[in-house]
């Protein structure tokens, strides 16, 4: 049988776009390493307790949002979920800041949070959801971008309106540039707020952080944030099923060690001695595993380059799963937490800013009666843990570390967890297969390295790539717009 697509990885860009293409009548096949669907965003089971693979809310699930349409364009049903009027906690050593989701909460918690300043963020925040909205109405239209060709040119015409003029003062600026028309460069304590904020959902700090993609970033959080009951891994199963029901194929624990052209079509060569065959590829495996998935001949057709590849920064991820006892967190509102260490408040990495996420506790999937799974994450530099000579107590330090963190805001939890598993970018390099542990796709360096983005073409003729790596980057939804912005080229 030749298919007539082959994705290889099941993280939810190559479910989104696997389901896309079989709903068009598409035969696909999907290739998974693991036995687990979605990637970064997947799960695990462990005692008893179901584990969030990264400290991940769902979002997109509103109306008009990326999950619904999606789910609508399917006609399936999402799982059960919990809209959470609290975004989340973030924790600070002299404050809790309670991230509301809907506006006019969010204005009276900017009033009683940063009284002195209040009157400029809001104005803040209003640009943000200006400059927001303009974004999420440019991209559901999917369109390739970066544009790499003459027709990715002509497509984005229609895009040139006089809203997508009012775009452009954000697309050569960085947030912190955004932040001095308003006089808040230097209001220490909204910084420290607003870098947790792009770090969760772009990578990177204000001084770093393009300012359309940050404005973007920063107003999804509040069209709807929800706990998804069992995790987003039931949001990956759905679309699993759907592509299953729909007569495509779904093939775990099967690695694609490479990729090849052969004649009309390509070849597909699992660790397993099978081979599979399709009229053309998509690769959700991260651009990170490009040069070791297609073959050398492919490798020199693409612009996508192993040694510029090798030298761009990209985060790791320190992650810490454990099951707790519900009642250290009995009053809490909140399911998902940020926490700025009391010690070091301007670090943005390895420990100095982390999130942690906590099961609903009507979700009985997720933990046994009584107790909450938990998923605890921070950025980490990746190559200290590769070149580590002792990587055992360097990962002890830093578990130790986010935990008594924790606990000095939530005093007794370190005694109520039932268990404590950590794990480093070489967990994630051998569990999920991410080079080096690379994970979040690329750290923005600037106003204009946006420009540096992948587009969802490889420069390879029928092969496409999507994912985390791939404009618009990082998070669920930039996952899921790849996938669907691939499927939707792959069938012009």
């Amino acid at each position: 049988m030749i298919y007539d697509v082959g994705v290889v990885g099941a993280g939810f860009g190559g479910l989104a776009a696997a389901a896309t293409l079989a709903k068009k009548g598409m035969k696909v096949a999907v290739f998974e390493a693991s036995n687990e669907l979605g990637g970064s965003a997947g799960k695990f089971e462990r005692n008893g307790y179901r584990f969030q693979s990264g400290a991940t809310l769902g979002m997109g699930f509103e109306e008009g949002g990326v999950l619904h349409r999606l789910f609508d364009q399917l006609n399936i049903d999402p799982p059960a979920m919990t809209l959470l009027d609290t975004i989340m906690d973030i924790h600070m050593p002299d404050r809790t800041i309670h991230y509301f989701r809907e506006r006019s909460r969010w204005y009276e918690e900017i009033q009683r949070v940063f009284p002195t300043q209040s009157s400029a963020i809001q104005s803040f925040y209003d640009e943000v959801y200006r400059v927001g909205a303009i974004v999420d109405q440019l991209t559901e239209d999917l369109p390739v971008f970066p544009p790499r060709t003459l027709k990715d040119f002509m497509h984005l015409v229609p895009f040139v309106n006089k809203d997508a003029m009012k775009l452009l003062p954000f697309m050569n600026q960085t947030v912190e540039d955004r932040l001095k028309k308003y006089g808040l460069h230097n209001h220490r304590l909204f910084r420290v707020f607003l870098n947790g904020e792009l770090m969760d959902s772009v990578q990177t700090s204000v001084e770093y952080c393009p300012a359309f993609l940050g404005y973007a970033a920063l107003q999804t959080f509040h069209k709807g944030a929800y706990a998804v009951h069992g995790g987003l891994a039931a949001v990956a199963e759905r679309l699993a099923s759907f592509i299953k029901n729909s007569g495509s194929d779904l093939y775990m624990r099967h690695p694609i060690h490479k990729v090849e052209k052969s004649g009309q079509h390509f070849e597909f060569h699992t660790k397993r001695d099978r081979v599979f065959r399709a009229q053309k590829v998509l690769l959700n495996n991260s651009v990170h595993n490009f040069h070791d998935t297609v073959s050398k001949e492919m490798g020199e057709q693409s612009y996508i380059k192993a040694l510029k590849e090798e030298k761009r920064d990209s985060w790791g991820a320190f992650i810490i799963h454990g099951g707790v006892d519900g009642a250290v967190f009995e009053g809490e509102d909140a399911m998902y937490h940020q926490f700025i260490d009391p010690q070091k408040p301007d670090d943005l990495h390895d420990g100095g800013q982390f999130l942690m996420s906590l099961s609903d506790p009507r979700d009985s999937s997720m933990a046994p009666v009584g107790k909450r799974s938990l998923t605890i994450s921070t950025h980490t530099s990746i190559s200290p843990w590769w070149n580590s000579e002792q990587y055992e107590a360097d990962k002890g330090q830093m578990k130790n570390r986010l935990l008594d963190t924790v606990d000095f805001y939530f005093p007794s939890f370190k005694e109520k967890l039932d268990f404590v598993l950590p794990g480093t970018p070489i967990t994630f390099q051998k569990w999920l297969r991410r080079k080096y542990g690379k994970v979040g796709g690329y750290m923005p360096t600037g106003k204009y390295s946006w420009l540096n983005s992948y587009s969802i073409r490889t420069g390879i003729p029928d092969v496409y790539q999507c994912g985390d790596t791939v404009f618009p980057g990082a998070g669920t939804l930039g996952v899921i717009l790849s996938g669907m912005t691939a499927a939707k080229e792959m069938t012009r």
